[in-house]
């Protein structure tokens, strides 16, 4: 990282320059948002957003969409732990029954990157700091889950780059799969009052596509 950005970084500094963004930006959204008659005092977001924690790109600015339209969710490698069972989350399911009971959310949108930290160092040997993978506390329960991604696909031939791409697609796949495990979530779908949306988004190679399930697989756009 270079230097002059690493220093940028240390707390006075990054604290001001959060102060000078809140004071330029988020105060003309004030007025529209707070005094709004209809909604008074309460957020009130459209769609919910499940992405890795290290996917740096606010919804807001990939859709366009005026802030506060997203519920946002964020782990590691962004994926939705099942309802119950041993790899369950309360964070996430807390998270996602405030979103669909409380907010009364009407779409969950599934964010993948192959960019995703943690699935780069399950497919990278040459990764430095990996210990934790193995040997930490949190974190080998946790891969149990996006290993399944790999292992859905390891038997193909396929080149590094590929293997990310379709890797973190099957991750999408596993978080709907365990999105079905939620009750509330799974009545919703069959009454027709919640939508799943799968989408990939490869910010190197400005690539977008979006799960159909009808044909089980990501079509670019």
């Amino acid at each position: 990282m270079n230097k002059e950005i690493q220093k940028d970084l240390t707390g006075e500094a990054l604290v001001n320059s959060w102060l000078r963004f809140a004071r330029n930006k988020i105060e003309l959204n004030m007025d529209a948002k707070c005094n709004n008659p209809l909604k008074g005092n309460t957020q009130n977001p459209a769609a919910l957003f499940i992405a890795a924690a290290d996917y740096s790109i606010d919804p807001h600015a990939l859709s366009g969409a005026p802030q506060g339209t997203f519920y946002i969710i964020k782990n590691v490698a962004g994926v939705v732990t099942p309802s119950e069972g041993n790899d369950t989350d309360l964070s996430i399911g807390a998270a996602l029954e405030f979103g669909v009971r409380v907010y009364q959310i009407k779409h969950i949108i599934l964010m993948t990157s192959p960019h995703c930290g943690l699935l780069n160092c399950l497919l990278n040997e040459d990764v430095k700091n990996i210990s934790p993978l193995v040997d930490g506390k949190y974190l080998p329960q946790w891969i149990n889950i996006v290993a399944s991604a790999i292992n859905r696909v390891a038997s193909q031939d396929l080149s590094n780059e590929e293997r990310k791409r379709l890797c973190s697609q099957e991750l999408t796949k596993i978080s709907f799969e365990n999105l079905m495990t939620y009750p509330w979530i799974l009545d919703k779908l069959y009454e027709g009052e919640l939508n799943l949306h799968g989408w990939y988004h490869d910010v190197c190679n400005q690539e977008f596509a979006w799960f159909d399930p009808k044909t089980d697989s990501f079509v670019r756009s």
